[in-house]
């Protein structure tokens, strides 16, 4: 917080008898000399420095000789940071120091993808799921040798034969989070859902695409039981519906027409006559059967996304569909036809 404030400089001492010009070092605040150290070196010592108008103890000085090493010290000041806060339960504080490491090691990303391309090697023989997050995380931020190392891991999970249309989007930059591309939870999730949907009897397959969520970035780190608890904190009044979120009327366009897959199948629509077909309900009754019809044919879409299960996650997810209902001519055209489709306005299932 005191970065702009503090400032190290060289200066010269003119002796007022000999005029002798002699060099120290000053470290500062507001212009105010806290501490000296005399050396007519031009590198700033780490030791040898004696207080002026600061306070004790002396301040330890710790000489980075590469801006990447700056970046790396501070990352992991603040990670410790960071840490300390969680203990404490200060989530928000917790929050600011993994961000601001985060932002530290974003200027070091041309290093990354050999840390990460390290750790695959470590996790190959044990863990292939994880070496192969590494390895395509290394690829994304430079396609470099650990292209190796992800053919390696998806032969070993029974996908040699697919591997090249797995990786075929990895190198373009969009599989880590660009924001935070440090934050290796969505290559997770990504991995999780190709081992899912990916077989061997299915060549055919539609390969998903990684989605990148705010809760990825700010709350890297944590556990599962805490970072749940941590989401909950902020929505306590209202049904828990998840942490996805649907940024942009593309974004919502592109949701709406897998909900139209859904929609136009046979099993949905089977399933939308019968309850039609009921005569003993009331309509509040058949509205909340809708509901529940329409979050269990969606939860495949939904779900992986990071909506809740069930009606808490549908509702969520229209929720953040209605701005974009509002304001995109194709997404409100698009909600006409779910509507259609559905025999329910979109809007009630909130």
């Amino acid at each position: 917080d005191r970065g702009r404030e503090l400032k190290i400089t060289r200066e010269p001492h003119k002796n007022a008898k000999t005029g002798a010009v002699k060099h120290g070092w000053l470290l500062g605040q507001n212009s105010q000399p806290l501490y000296g150290a005399r050396t007519e070196s031009l590198t700033v010592p780490a030791s040898g420095w004696k207080k002026f108008g600061g306070d004790e103890p002396i301040p330890s000085i710790k000489v980075l000789l590469h801006m990447d090493e700056v970046f790396f010290f501070s990352a992991d000041d603040s990670k410790l940071a960071g840490d300390d806060a969680i203990e404490q339960k200060d989530w928000q504080s917790a929050i600011q120091h993994y961000t601001a490491g985060i932002d530290m090691l974003k200027h070091t990303k041309d290093r990354l993808n050999e840390g990460f391309r390290s750790r695959a090697c470590l996790l190959q023989l044990k863990e292939p799921q994880a070496a192969l997050r590494d390895a395509v995380a290394a690829m994304d931020l430079e396609y470099s040798a650990a292209e190796g190392l992800a053919l390696d891991a998806l032969a070993e999970l029974g996908f040699k034969e697919k591997s090249q249309k797995i990786l075929e989007p990895v190198g373009s930059g969009h599989i880590l989070d660009p924001a935070a591309p440090l934050v290796l939870r969505c290559v997770d999730r990504w991995i999780s859902e190709i081992v899912s949907h990916v077989s061997e009897a299915d060549t055919e397959t539609e390969l998903p695409m990684p989605i990148h969520m705010p809760s990825d970035r700010y709350l890297d780190g944590l556990d599962e039981e805490t970072r749940a608890a941590v989401i909950k904190k902020y929505i306590p009044d209202e049904p828990f519906g998840g942490t996805a979120v649907i940024s942009n009327p593309t974004e919502c366009l592109e949701l709406m027409k897998k909900w139209e897959e859904v929609f136009s199948g046979m099993d949905f629509q089977s399933r939308r006559k019968a309850l039609w077909d009921r005569r003993d309900l009331s309509f509040p009754q058949r509205l909340m059967e809708t509901r529940t019809m329409v979050a269990e044919s969606l939860a495949k879409v939904l779900e992986p996304m990071g909506f809740a299960a069930g009606r808490p996650g549908l509702a969520r997810c229209v929720k953040q569909m209605q701005i974009h209902w509002s304001t995109d001519k194709h997404c409100a055209n698009k909600a006409l036809d779910l509507e259609e489709m559905a025999d329910v306005s979109l809007a009630d299932l909130e």
